[in-house]
């Protein structure tokens, strides 16, 4: 069995990649398998990957023995499918490594993530830590998650305190957000608050409606029990219908002294401060009215008008292609 498995999902996004597994490299902890599941980029982020892992691997495993830790192996699962015989997978013997698998096609983010964690669980791992690729990590940040889960088996997902990577003295949120259901959205607990500001970790958990998908510490336990996330939803919101589907069965948590660096949309199309893109656009207003329609129909009526108002406002700004895809999504047709 290993600890833990580290999944990031990469599309056209090599150059944040790298900075991750920098990151985690750095780590103070053994026993850490990380997955680097490439979602069928369109550019060479598999070669550019691969590359500058073997460029800097020694150096790296240099660091790591100074601090009496164990260096990191490669291996590489290219063409990896829905399909694989745990039989045949094969078991990870090293301490630590890292795994590059290349996937057939774009599924979104739950496809890419579900695939190396399948890989993860296959290889009997306790733990498993998505994170995404527009993220760094602190030395320390994995410690903190292992306290936080090892202290209450019953936690299903943990969650880090992200930080903006471009104002490092401000928090994107506290672990994850609140779902409200009379508005139909979620608010972010902790945001823009100073990042050096003390945090009563047990009053977040008590509101936490979902664990921010950039850092889910999840458990084999709720893995297992709940299963893999939801692959219809493509982008955005499969981590909120996941926590749901898990309700009453798990308990979410959060880990204050995690520290997680978060670019914020750079593996989806958007900045740390830039307009959204229509594509995110989309999925967001899309998945709102899915979610709503299963879990939580009193916030349909709040969704939809929201949605109709953004229509409106980008119709006046005459950004039809935008306000044409906001009424795409609330109607539930393609994306075009």
């Amino acid at each position: 069995m290993s600890r833990v498995a580290i999944v990031l999902l990469n599309w056209n996004g090599w150059r944040d990649t790298i900075s991750c597994i920098e990151s985690l490299f750095a780590l103070e902890n053994d026993d850490v398998h990380i997955y680097v599941c490439d979602n069928a980029s369109t550019d060479d982020s598999v070669a550019q990957l691969r590359e500058w892992v073997d460029r800097n691997l020694e150096t790296a495993n240099r660091k790591r023995e100074t601090l009496g830790l164990t260096g990191f192996t490669v291996r590489d699962l290219f063409h990896f499918t829905w399909d694989p015989d745990p039989m045949l997978v094969g078991r990870i013997k090293a301490v630590n490594s890292v795994t590059f698998i290349q996937n057939r096609r774009n599924g979104g983010f739950a496809f890419g993530n579900n695939i190396g964690l399948l890989q993860a669980w296959c290889n009997d791992s306790e733990y498993f830590w998505v994170l995404n690729n527009d993220t760094e990590v602190e030395p320390d940040s994995l410690t903190w998650l292992l306290k936080r889960m090892d202290a209450d088996p019953e936690i299903g997902i943990c969650g880090s305190t992200l930080v903006y990577n471009a104002k490092r003295d401000t928090v994107q949120t506290w672990g994850g957000s609140k779902f409200l259901p009379l508005k139909g959205y979620s608010v972010a607990l902790g945001a823009f608050h100073a990042r050096a500001e003390e945090v009563d970790a047990h009053s977040v958990e008590k509101q936490l409606s979902y664990v921010n998908g950039a850092s889910m510490f999840i458990s084999k336990a709720f893995y297992e029990k709940i299963g893999p996330m939801r692959e219809d939803y493509f982008l955005y919101w499969e981590e909120l219908e996941w926590c749901y589907r898990a309700k009453g069965m798990f308990k979410l948590g959060y880990a204050e002294k995690s520290i997680v660096y978060h670019k914020v949309g750079a593996s989806i199309g958007t900045k740390d401060e830039g307009e959204s893109s229509v594509f995110s656009d989309y999925y967001m207003y899309r998945n709102q009215i899915r979610f709503c329609l299963q879990y939580s129909k009193i916030s349909l009526p709040n969704a939809a008008l929201r949605i109709l108002r953004s229509a409106m406002k980008s119709a006046l700004a005459k950004d039809y292609r935008r306000s044409k895809t906001h009424l795409r999504a609330l109607l539930n047709l393609p994306y075009s």
